[in-house]
């Protein structure tokens, strides 16, 4: 393992503490993780599975304008300069899947078959759903088809992978939540379960202020162009 002697990046943030039960049950002894971010990256998705697990951390932001994601330091962590990053103790990471499926691995508790659930959901994401969603070329054939199954299978459970929310969620629900910031005028309200799915998820405590703020502007854009559609507006707006 590297033996890793980082000097400081950025901003660190106050790290978060575990429960004190947990703290006494000896499960992480003090905050060895630092997540290297800033707010234009994918951070967000790893602070949010952080919070879930609720592991102390540190939050550091590297300013891309200052250039600090080119400094030794940082390329120590993560050679092409790109956030988000991570350091557990020594070891180092980048991506925000690795870093994802490193956090559930160590500290999510998952058995084995959860754990390549997990993995299937959080390649998803990066991969196949990025793609459709953000590939000018992918979008306008692709998006309607990932909207589409997404919504068939939420329509038969709460969560991705049943009634549990898991890092599986974050990975597809950050990008799902990422919508409304891109693609303002895209209705998804055509897709009612998966619309319900985002509001559920971006109602979690742990969920980043800037999913929700999103989540809230798609809501009120969905109920302008909706108007009164009364029954309609009762059946996506009504439950969750």
């Amino acid at each position: 393992m590297l033996n890793l002697h980082i000097p400081q990046i950025g901003t660190v943030r106050r790290p978060q503490t575990l429960n004190r039960a947990s703290a006494r049950c000896g499960v992480i002894s003090k905050a060895q993780i630092k997540l290297y971010t800033n707010p234009g990256s994918r951070g967000k998705i790893t602070e949010w599975y952080l919070a879930e697990l609720n592991v102390p951390h540190e939050l550091v932001s590297v300013d891309m304008r200052r250039g600090e994601h080119k400094t030794p330091a940082f390329l120590a962590i993560n050679p092409f300069g790109k956030v988000p990053a991570m350091t557990d103790g020594d070891l180092p990471l980048f991506e925000s899947g690795a870093i994802l499926l490193h956090l559930a691995n160590k500290y999510g508790k998952l058995n084995d078959d959860e754990l390549g659930t997990a993995a299937q959901w959080t390649l998803f994401a990066n991969s196949t759903l990025s793609e459709a969603f953000f590939n000018d070329r992918q979008r306008p054939t692709q998006m309607p088809v990932m909207l589409r199954t997404l919504n068939e299978l939420l329509s038969k459970k709460p969560y991705l992978t049943g009634q549990e929310f898991s890092v599986g969620d974050i990975a597809v629900g950050s990008y799902l939540l990422y919508l409304p910031l891109f693609f303002p005028d895209l209705d998804l309200t055509q897709y009612p379960e998966v619309w319900l799915y985002m509001q559920r998820i971006s109602e979690r405590p742990t969920c980043p202020a800037p999913y929700k703020e999103a989540m809230a502007g798609a809501l009120e854009a969905a109920a302008q162009r909706q108007g009164s559609a009364g029954g309609v507006m009762s059946k996506l707006f009504g439950r969750r």
